[in-house]
């Protein structure tokens, strides 16, 4: 079966519409809708209702969605694992990776993998780490560059090969800034975290715990280089990787106070990596910054 007839199907059935499956996939929508008419031939079975401009998955279409996936991961496996069979490291490498991984931390190695693998096929998605860990575990990832969660999933493998050190922080002209002892004080002043349920979020609360702080008012943002600003404005405290402590911004915490992040690679357990992924863990781990 056509794996690209599978992966328009599956784009449709996420965003529940022709047209806006049509743009995120670059292409018209008559091609689209000859796309998924072709597959309903394959399969003899209507896939969508169509309502309006919406459409609902059918019954034989839910059956197909909980399928698809692994079907799209074996035919790619096996095609990979023979191009694999001549020792060449080939064929294509989609990898997904956090915002502040593939920012500050992955162009160190990317480069040099580029260079020296010049006919392997790279490509980067950033989402976020929670994302990237289930699409790894569905198969519909190889690999994935991401913070650790506090619980890791046993079917994973976690390769650690960052560990950062995370400070509190806040402007050095930030009220807070000027208390006889901030870190007793912090529950009084806003602060800003990530998004609830995301793994940076866990993390950041687990640490505040382990080390006795109470939170008062939380604040949200999306990533920790928008965070940085946010507080650089005054509008808040919040942990930041030392990385990103850059003036006006000072640290209110000893480098006892909080525990270092753990940052690196998962894949699953039961099954074999592609050369090019092998050989970007092996690059990876030679060069690990821990």
């Amino acid at each position: 079966m056509d794996i690209d007839l599978l992966k328009t199907f599956l784009t449709v059935a996420r965003l529940k519409s022709f047209t806006l499956a049509a743009k995120e996939l670059q292409m018209t929508q008559p091609a689209l809708s000859k796309r998924i008419k072709r597959l309903e031939t394959l399969v003899d079975s209507q896939l969508f209702d169509r309502v309006g401009s919406h459409v609902a998955v059918t019954e034989a279409g839910q059956l197909l969605r909980q399928q698809a996936p692994q079907i799209i991961s074996d035919i790619e496996d096996t095609v990979q694992n023979i191009r694999d069979l001549s020792g060449k490291v080939s064929g294509e490498l989609h990898i997904g990776t956090s915002h502040y991984i593939g920012l500050h931390l992955l162009p160190n190695y990317l480069e040099q993998y580029v260079d020296t693998f010049e006919q392997v096929d790279v490509n980067i998605e950033f989402i976020d780490s929670e994302l990237a860990y289930e699409r790894v575990l569905s198969g519909d990832l190889e690999l994935a560059l991401l913070t650790f969660p506090p619980q890791k999933d046993p079917r994973l493998e976690h390769e650690l090969i960052w560990k950062e050190r995370l400070a509190i922080v806040c402007h050095q002209d930030y009220d807070l800034a000027h208390e006889e002892e901030p870190l007793k004080q912090l529950q009084h002043y806003p602060c800003i975290l990530p998004p609830a349920h995301t793994f940076p979020r866990e993390l950041f609360e687990v640490q505040l715990a382990n080390a006795g702080v109470s939170l008062g008012k939380v604040k949200t943002a999306n990533y920790l280089e928008v965070i940085a600003k946010l507080v650089a404005c005054k509008m808040g405290w919040t942990l930041l990787p030392t990385r990103l402590l850059t003036k006006p911004l000072v640290s209110l915490s000893s480098k006892q106070f909080l525990s270092d992040r753990d940052m690196g690679i998962i894949y699953r357990t039961n099954k074999t990596l592609s050369n090019a992924s092998q050989e970007l863990v092996k690059l990876l781990k030679s060069e690990k910054n821990i």
